[in-house]
């Protein structure tokens, strides 16, 4: 009998050694996940430079950094964490679904919003490995950002077609005209924007613009 109890106890400090809990593993596998990496941006236009949507969010994500700065600078009450965060996972739902083109997203309300009601609904997996609050919280900025109705997430959309205007004047630089149209569109919604946060620091993010139009 004593034998039988000290080869249990034995496997059990055994087991616990080398079972790795389930939330470890998961994170772990979570790490190695770089489809937004592959997803391709403008996949319906001749690029000289292949944009992923991995490479977007950094940049858009750079860009809110920056405007963070800028407001704080001012005075201007900003959660810079949360825009960053929101930036970082915008468009972390086109791992799924792809870098959805415009002229078919926007082709009626209908269409728009079945799209993001399925968007919506499949966020959730991108972050399903990860230990059920961070994913949780990770699906609540992406909504929010989405929502539109902060000035964090304010900030990422104006960052969002920031970082296009920069994707474009990147090909224009090389010789594709197919962008410059989307850059003339981005600077005329820019101007246009009359978020009050935003009229401050316009003109000093836009200056010189003109000149590269």
């Amino acid at each position: 009998m004593g034998n039988y109890r000290g080869c249990r106890f034995i496997l059990q400090i055994a087991a616990k050694a080398f079972i790795i809990p389930t939330c470890m593993a998961k994170i772990f596998e979570h790490l190695l996940n770089r489809d937004l990496a592959h997803v391709i941006r403008f996949n319906n236009r001749p690029q000289h430079f292949p944009e992923s949507v991995a490479e977007h969010s950094f940049y858009v994500t750079y860009i809110t950094l920056i405007i963070c700065s800028l407001l704080q600078k001012k005075k201007i009450k900003v959660d810079a964490k949360r825009a960053l965060s929101m930036a970082l996972v915008h468009d972390a739902e086109e791992a799924f679904s792809g870098d959805i083109l415009n002229p078919f997203k926007h082709f009626n309300e209908k269409v728009y919003k079945a799209i993001r009601d399925v968007n919506r609904q499949m966020v959730g997996e991108m972050f399903a490995d990860l230990p059920k609050d961070l994913s949780r919280q990770l699906v609540q900025l992406w909504n929010s950002e989405n929502a539109s109705k902060s000035i964090e997430a304010e900030i990422v959309k104006v960052a969002d077609k920031l970082q296009l205007i920069s994707k474009c004047f990147e090909e224009i630089q090389a010789g594709n005209t197919y962008f410059e149209e989307i850059l003339k569109e981005q600077l005329r919604v820019l101007k246009k924007l009359d978020f009050p946060w935003w009229k401050k620091i316009a003109d000093e993010v836009l200056t010189g613009a003109e000149k590269q139009v």
